[in-house]
């Protein structure tokens, strides 16, 4: 077998080795995802999902107060191979104060972000969330 022969067979045994890690791979760039905590119209934009734990992953703000943010930080993420993320958020106010927590799940799938809210003085809220895909 000649070299040019043995570096196609090994760049094509590559490829199909990575192939199946790239299927699986969380999707990068920013998400937009737009819905409600509670009655609160929000708007939610992961910058950097799956960045790791103690990670800002994003913020969101309330649709009635677009300057003001909340930033994001991962304290869970666990991916699943049927579409979907069980995700733990701490919510950080602007002034820098942990004032909440997101549990829920992520559907790459379906393009949702759903579960629970939960404020700092302990009042729970449903959230539900869609894409936007403007």
């Amino acid at each position: 077998m000649d070299f040019a022969t043995m570096k196609t067979k090994f760049f094509l045994f590559l490829v199909m080795m990575l192939l199946p890690l790239a299927a699986v791979a969380e999707p990068t760039g920013d998400w937009i995802y737009q819905g409600k905590i509670g009655p609160y119209n929000v708007t939610l934009v992961f910058t950097d999902f799956g960045a790791g734990t103690n990670k800002k992953v994003g913020y969101y703000y309330y649709n009635d107060r677009p300057n003001t943010h909340f930033k994001l930080v991962e304290k869970s993420n666990m991916g699943d191979p049927h579409g979907y993320n069980r995700v733990v958020l701490y919510e950080y106010a602007p002034s820098g104060k942990h004032s909440g927590t997101f549990n829920g799940i992520v559907e790459f799938r379906g393009d949702g972000f759903h579960g629970t809210f939960t404020n700092s003085e302990g009042k729970k809220y449903k959230f539900n969330l869609h894409q936007n895909w403007d």
